[in-house]
């Protein structure tokens, strides 16, 4: 018998094989297991926790700018650009808003959401889902992948060196050659994976607090709830809310500007007549 290691090269291609997606299958599982977690005792989540579950970070960051605006705590005009009225204490989410401000400059509210969304107080809203269980927790699930990653070595370690020895008896490798290729190719997708992810993966007892605030809205009122959970468009008041989609939606903000006269701005409520403008 002349096979190397005593098994053909058709059998080892075979067992390798499963060798190869069986801890992409297995860390998959493992994420897909973190989604049907549990949750404890819960109350119905306040307008950040819910626009978290509902939109991602940004919604988080939309809910924020919103209310600041119903309360005429910054103005936002038809570029983007927010100048703040009312520096009085809020929540942390307002002062880290507040903060930002400045940073944000020419980009206006476009890049305010994008600079709170990376906040820490953003991130602690993350946080809190995760310990009550309704986002899926982010360290377990980059452990799940990370564990993949590890167990890729040693199968890229055997299949290079069954390579190594089928090579000199001069018996075909094209097959093994692109088994080790699909091995290289999930050992850089496990590590991507591992990448902190700025999405918020609801678990299913997220989705059900989600889905039983969707159907009594009375539960998270106010312009706070209604942003929550339909974005920048369910703003109650149609001409701000048609402003803070043109300047808070990368997509649109190209013709914010030609559109919008270059003189409008927004604070608490908007404003008719015959001009361009309103005042703050």
């Amino acid at each position: 018998m002349n096979d190397p290691w005593g098994i053909s090269g058709p059998a080892f291609a075979w067992l390798y094989g499963c060798l190869v997606v069986l801890p992409f299958l297995f860390a998959g599982a493992w994420a897909r297991s973190l989604r049907h977690r549990v949750a404890g005792k819960w109350t119905t989540p306040g307008p950040y926790h819910l626009a978290a579950l509902a939109g991602g970070t940004e919604r988080v960051a939309d809910v924020v700018v919103a209310t600041m605006v119903a309360r005429e705590q910054v103005r936002l005009d038809s570029r983007g650009r927010l100048t703040v009225l009312s520096g009085e204490p809020g929540d942390p989410l307002t002062r880290a808003a507040v903060d930002l401000v400045p940073q944000a400059a020419d980009g206006g509210f476009h890049r305010l959401k994008k600079l709170l969304s990376r906040s820490s107080a953003v991130q602690e809203v993350r946080t809190d889902l995760q310990r009550s269980g309704l986002q899926v927790d982010e360290r377990r699930r980059r452990a799940g992948w990370l564990a993949a990653m590890i167990a890729y070595f040693p199968i890229l370690a055997l299949g290079l060196a069954r390579l190594a020895n089928a090579i000199p008896l001069g018996r075909p490798a094209g097959i093994l050659v692109g088994l080790l290729a699909a091995v290289v190719a999930a050992i850089a997708g496990t590590v991507l994976l591992q990448w902190p992810s700025r999405n918020v993966l609801p678990t299913t007892a997220g989705l059900h607090v989600l889905g039983t605030v969707r159907r009594n809205p009375g539960l998270v009122p106010g312009v706070a709830g209604a942003v929550a959970l339909g974005g920048l468009a369910a703003y109650p008041d149609p001409v701000l809310a048609d402003m803070l989609v043109r300047t808070g939606d990368a997509t649109v903000r190209g013709s914010a500007g030609s559109s919008s006269g270059g003189s409008g701005c927004a604070s608490g409520s908007s404003c008719g007549g015959g001009g361009g403008g309103c005042g703050g």
